[in-house]
């Protein structure tokens, strides 16, 4: 894969956070998307970094405990709600990647410590009964990796 997962580590935006919170870390109710980098042209923010700074926004409540260490994901919750989230999660990155795509994200998720190997194990299982007939066969780009972090913080959340 070309694009390093590691450069959205939830420690760093956990500080992301903090740094735009306030002094507690709490985060303020004036938040600017603004002040995440967005490149703007022609006075109009790019769909690319709206879409970027929209990520970052949804990652902000899940980055509020400094007890989040890695592997973000130890084990998959066993409630409908956590199989909903994994299955959404699933379809996107085989849209986008197709089956062999999706295996290697998450493998490659697993060798930088968002997933445990039992997390892997179960994500490709479900991988595995979900018809990929739209499979995409496009690389994941940054964007990608980021809605990835996003899912695992929801599923962790969820635990």
């Amino acid at each position: 894969m070309t694009v390093n997962p590691r450069d959205y580590d939830l420690d760093e935006l956990r500080k992301m956070a903090r740094k735009h919170g306030g002094e507690n870390g709490t985060r303020d109710a004036d938040f600017d998307p603004d002040d995440l980098d967005v490149a703007i042209g022609d006075d109009e923010v790019t769909a690319g970094s709206s879409y970027r700074a929209s990520l970052y926004r949804e990652l902000l409540p899940f980055l509020g405990g400094d007890g989040l260490e890695k592997p973000y994901l130890s084990q998959l919750p066993q409630t409908y709600a956590a199989e909903y989230v994994v299955f959404e999660w699933l379809e996107f990155l085989l849209m986008h990647s197709g089956f062999q795509g999706a295996s290697e994200a998450l493998d490659y998720y697993a060798s930088i410590d968002w997933l445990t190997e039992a997390a892997q194990s179960e994500l490709e299982e479900y991988l595995r009964g979900i018809d990929d007939s739209t499979a995409g066969d496009t690389e994941l780009d940054v964007d990608d990796h980021l809605l990835s972090l996003l899912y695992v913080a929801k599923l962790q959340a969820m635990a």
